[in-house]
């Protein structure tokens, strides 16, 4: 097997990540009553929030979730959704690993229902991390965004609905001491 061509130079910068989420009826043959979307970025507050992939360790940076869920069901959900981040050393020397910062909780409120169902069937939520200089460690990480929803409200959040889990991941994310 011959090897692939060489990249191009210059090579167009990609900013992909690692992402699903899972439904309740994700098993199950579409159209579905739910569905979602998630995305992950993150970003340099000092440069009206360039998205980075490098970060120095000396300065702010900023966490930004995002997702929407749609289908016919989405009007009549409600309850609390956890957003958490994670961080894990790949380098074998970062010093920084686990939880990163406090969880989040945004309320999901149902709506009464309506016949146009675009602007009803579809909700969109951004949750934003802001991070401290120093927060992280000198090294190469990666980062994993979870989201889970539980029954009831922020205020008194009840157990998690089954199987709903979203997930982003950027795979390697350098922070470096300026």
């Amino acid at each position: 097997m011959a090897l692939p061509p060489p990249p191009t130079c210059p090579q167009p910068q990609d900013f992909s990540i690692i992402t699903g989420f899972l439904t309740p009826e994700s098993d199950l043959p579409s159209p579905h009553g739910l569905d979602a979307g998630i995305t992950m970025t993150v970003v340099d507050a000092t440069e009206r929030d360039e998205v980075i992939r490098i970060v120095e360790t000396g300065d702010p940076f900023s966490v930004v979730v995002q997702w929407c869920i749609c289908g016919p069901i989405v009007p009549a959900l409600a309850g609390c959704w956890n957003v958490s981040l994670f961080i894990n050393p790949i380098d074998g020397v970062a010093p920084t690993k686990g939880a990163l910062g406090a969880p989040m909780k945004v309320d999901l409120t149902s709506v009464p229902l309506t016949p146009e169902p675009p602007e009803s069937s579809r909700r969109c939520y951004l949750a934003r991390f802001n991070f401290n200089a120093g927060a992280v460690g000198a090294g190469v990480y990666n980062l994993l965004a979870t989201i889970t929803l539980s029954t009831g409200s922020c205020a008194n959040p009840g157990p998690l609905l089954g199987d709903t889990l979203g997930y982003a991941e950027i795979p390697v994310l350098v922070f470096f001491k300026d």
